[in-house]
């Protein structure tokens, strides 16, 4: 359980006001003032923030449609301090706050004892880089090639995606002098060059004392030091890094970074709390959007293009209320077909996670709950006087990555599994181990979860090492619940439903018990407090599992990225809807399939990459224009 009361204090209002540096009258648009501008992007989030920055430095205008507001506005220091990141994030179907969420909820679940979870994502500008967990990373040389391989663009493989990730931050390595001798950081590889992108990374000052053993844990089974995690390769076990502004220790987003680089133009828009309910055709072209604010319908038309960066739950919704996806579902919910594309709100994947919870004896952010309040009173002064101290750590700032090892894959997996496993490239990671430093036990909610005997009067410090499933083979969708597009679409991720899925969990899950097993973490562990030491055959793991397990929030893939002869897929290799005209989708769900890492490094790349395109493609057509004009043509 964790503290609510750090959660109203003056940062955000310090960090709303970096993001603008126009007045607001040359910022925001009209409500309910039809107007046209050269592009319309659907979604101010991770991506669409990207592609609108680009694409008015480039001398466009561009009009940002989103549904939310500012999360530094409308939740204060819930969204920038790093260590509150858990906030509304629980599996519990009312952990949620409108003010900053989508509140989606999934349809029962087969494979998590017919659970509804709760599926956090941003609804805001920044989009879900306002809502999650901090972390930078990127994939493995590998899947960057498969991309390239299948979607016949070498652009996606590492060496030519990665100026693209690189563009859009500025790194901050660690000061190690700040951080316990235990805890230091190397530099990042060369293939990680300095840039001077608006999106900021790099490594929270003060280090969780746990992970240090859980470091060395690791290392006594097997998985070394790697040096980071964003040079193409993810096996070995180091700290993380975060989009975390090293000027104050705030949350770097796609709102902060990039949102004033678009309004510098002084011709693009913003257009928040304002609803997207269909794309608008002139046969297969499309020429805009109508919108709603406030109860007021009007509409924004685009005289280039339409960008769909709605994210991977909504970007198929709004294909298919704007007539585009599986024929049967347009004809059920009474949609003119525009094209038909059987491959929209299909293909998701997702990254699954589960753990155990103990007690422990060093300092972790569970000292933040304590009725004393002495711990938060000293972080909040460390935080605020200088930027130091346990607020400035998001928690779980250690990860492992590792293909299952021999003895444990011939003693847990079948020969059916391992078969399926090996279609995933050699530098693929099937698991990836983290622990949260607090207790997280049945995942449902961080900030009320109470540990079973638990003191608060004798401050108990807790732990949770989890395992993530980062090579599944369940697959899910989303569709229509409606032709209302204030209506959430149903979403059905379908986790853990392929035996394979299954089998690795389970022994995942012994992994992880081997890991706390080890010298190094019983010398500070006190016991396990969930689910408990009995839980101990592969029945009881996997029904454990079911009951506990809780996304990643890295859904993908829903709007699939592919050749054309690919008949599921939706977006070609340049993102444009296969079947129409100026329009494309940017954002998780055009990707072909969810790589390894967490995936916001990839997005952001994935968004500079695309807005690159367009930039060069106008620039070829005002060449070929004005050599025509000079021609006398």
């Amino acid at each position: 359980m964790l503290t609510k009361a750090f959660c109203v204090l003056g940062l955000a209002a310090l960090t709303l006001a970096r993001s603008f540096a126009l007045p607001p009258h040359r910022s925001f648009g009209v409500v309910g003032e039809n107007a046209t501008f050269d592009y319309v992007v659907i979604g101010g989030g991770t991506a669409g923030l990207v592609m609108a920055a680009r694409l008015s430095q480039s001398g466009q205008s561009v009009a940002i449609v989103e549904a939310g507001g500012f999360y530094e506005q409308d939740v204060g220091n819930i969204s920038t301090i790093p260590s509150n990141s858990v906030w509304y994030a629980g599996a519990a179907p009312n952990d949620t706050n409108p003010a900053i969420d989508w509140g989606f909820v999934t349809t029962p679940q087969a494979g998590l004892a017919n659970r509804r979870l709760h599926y956090a994502r941003g609804k805001c500008l920044g989009g879900s880089s306002a809502r999650n967990y901090f972390t930078y990373m990127r994939a493995t040389r590998q899947a960057y090639e498969k991309w390239a391989q299948e979607v016949g663009d070498t652009e996606y493989s590492l060496e030519r995606f990665a100026p693209h990730m690189q563009r859009a931050i500025r790194f901050t390595p660690a000061d190690n002098q700040q951080r316990a001798p235990n805890a230091s950081v190397p530099n990042a590889g060369a293939g990680f060059a300095a840039s001077d992108g608006p999106l900021q990374v790099s490594i929270p000052p003060w280090a969780n004392p746990f992970s240090s053993f859980v470091k060395r844990a690791w290392e006594q089974l097997g998985i070394g030091p790697i040096r980071d995690f964003v040079t193409g390769s993810l096996f070995g076990v180091q700290y993380n890094m975060n989009t975390i502004d090293p000027a104050d220790q705030s949350r770097s987003s796609s709102e902060s970074a990039f949102l004033h680089l678009t309004l510098t133009s002084g011709v693009s828009r913003v257009y928040n709390h304002t609803l997207a309910h269909r794309i608008l055709f002139d046969g297969t072209t499309a020429t805009g959007v109508l919108v709603e604010t406030d109860g007021v319908e009007y509409v924004l038309s685009a005289r280039q293009e339409v960008i769909l960066s709605a994210g991977s739950f909504q970007s198929p919704q709004l294909l298919m209320l704007s007539g585009i996806g599986p024929a049967a579902t347009l004809q059920e919910h009474h949609i003119p077909l525009v094209v038909p594309l059987p491959g929209v709100g299909q293909n998701m994947w997702d990254h699954l996670l589960f753990g155990l919870s103990y007690r422990v004896t060093p300092l972790t952010h569970s000292a933040l709950s304590s009725i004393k309040g002495d711990v938060l009173t000293a972080a909040t002064a460390a935080y605020y006087t200088n930027q130091t101290g346990l607020l400035t750590n998001p928690g779980g700032d250690l990860v492992a990555w590792e293909k299952l090892p021999a003895a444990e894959r011939a003693a847990g997996l079948s020969v059916d599994t391992q078969a399926a496993l090996a279609q995933f490239p050699a530098d693929w990671p099937e698991l990836e181990y983290l622990v949260l430093d607090a207790y997280s036990g049945d995942n449902q909610n961080y900030i009320t979860a109470i540990p079973p005997g638990d003191d608060p009067a004798r401050s108990f410090m807790y732990a949770s090492p989890s395992a993530v499933l980062v090579a599944p083979l369940s697959r899910g969708a989303v569709t229509l619940a409606s032709s209302n597009a204030a209506d959430p679409p149903r979403i059905d991720p379908n986790w853990l439903t392929h035996p394979a899925d299954q089998e690795l969990a389970v022994a995942a899950f012994r992994r992880l018990r081997a890991m706390m097993a080890t010298e190094e973490m019983q010398a500070v562990t006190v016991a396990e407090v969930y689910p408990g030491a009995n839980m101990t055959t592969d029945a009881q793991i996997l029904d454990l599992i079911r009951g506990n397990a809780i996304m990643t929030f890295h859904a993908a893939c829903t709007c699939k990225m592919g050749r054309r002869d690919d008949p599921m897929a939706v977006v070609d290799a340049q993102a444009r809807v296969f079947g129409t005209q100026r329009l494309r989708v940017v954002d998780a769900s055009a990707m072909p399939f969810l790589p390894p890492g967490h995936p916001q490094a990839t997005i952001y790349g994935l968004a500079e990459k695309i807005a690159d395109d367009i930039i060069r493609a106008n620039s070829v057509s005002a060449d070929i224009l004005d050599t025509h004009m000079a021609d006398g043509e």
